[in-house]
């Protein structure tokens, strides 16, 4: 069986093999909002649960040291799945295909085809548990293939502007969304940032903090806007502005801000670097410090409000 999404202009098709048709309902609740009737995708991701798995976990292969997420050595993964009796071959191996792991899940990424594949592990009722994060990875490279990325932050657009909060979780990332009347979420902890026509634009995203049963508003899907402010974001007893350069911005996004950056290929990283380097030069930067019962949208709007930002 089939799902297609589609998140930033992109869609990518979900097929799910043999038992791992159970997980459909899981995944369609997932992707709420996103479902997307096309027949024709841009990628394509296969999930199947790979039984007889020999002892094997990706929580530290066979040695056990337990790891909930990691990088690991494609060719030596693929020699393991050769020796798996339920392994059918047909995924392209080379050295280029990016491997990783979450919980007792594996995740192939091929970044010339944007194909993909997982293989849930664990055989018991535990087994769809690390299929929300491989999925949300795969869907990471495949975005970082084409330019975009998933950011850790809160993406809100206001009068047709696109503003994005970078928060670490606490920081108020949810909060700043819930009190913000007049603006459109697009999600509040992972919207997506693409480069599109020359602009960095805000695309919604399916991964956010919200009310689970609510999701994201109707209005909110579809929606891109350009990125015309850009705030570290922090709760504070009093609501003020003061200057990041633009050195250290650069530095913290791609550090700490920008969602399984590590699991992309080397052409992704550089394409992102680029894009980020261009939206910290054409933007002010700033530290937001703020408080949930003054007015955050009159203290942005005022051009004279917060310190100077620094040059390289």
């Amino acid at each position: 069986m089939k799902l297609a999404i589609r998140i930033a202009d992109t869609t990518i098709s979900i097929t799910f093999l043999g038992e791992a048709e159970r997980a459909v309902p899981l995944c369609e609740q997932y992707f709420r909002g996103f479902l997307h009737p096309a027949e024709i995708a841009d990628a394509e991701i296969k999930v199947s649960i790979l039984k007889n798995a020999n002892g094997y976990s990706t929580r530290g292969g066979k040695a056990g040291n337990p790891h909930f997420e990691q990088q690991l050595i494609s060719r030596e993964v693929f020699a393991w799945l050769s020796r798996s009796p339920d392994y059918e071959e047909g995924f392209p191996e080379n050295e280029a295909t990016i491997a990783s792991s979450c919980l007792d899940g594996l995740l192939l990424f091929d970044p010339d085809t944007a194909a993909g594949r997982i293989y849930l592990l664990n055989e018991g009722p535990e087994c769809f548990r690390p299929l929300h994060r491989l999925l949300w990875m795969y869907l990471a490279q495949v975005l970082g293939e084409r330019n975009a990325c998933f950011m850790h932050s809160a993406a809100l657009v206001k009068e047709g502007k696109g503003y994005l909060f970078l928060g670490d979780s606490g920081a108020g990332k949810s909060s700043l969304s819930k009190i913000s009347d007049g603006a459109v979420v697009l999600s509040d902890d992972s919207p997506i940032l693409g480069k599109r026509n020359g602009d960095a634009l805000v695309f919604p995203s399916p991964f956010h903090q919200l009310n689970p049963s609510k999701g994201l508003d109707k209005e909110a899907i579809g929606v891109s806007a350009r990125v015309e402010g850009l705030y570290f974001l922090s709760k504070d007893e009093k609501l003020y502005l003061d200057g990041v350069s633009r050195k250290e911005a650069v530095s913290m996004i791609l550090k700490r801000y920008i969602l399984f950056f590590p699991y992309l290929s080397g052409r992704a990283k550089s394409a992102l670097f680029d894009l980020i380097l261009e939206l910290c030069h054409r933007l002010p930067i700033h530290n937001l410090h703020f408080c949930l019962d003054q007015d955050v949208w009159g203290l942005i709007g005022d051009p004279h409000a917060g310190g100077k930002d620094e040059e390289f």
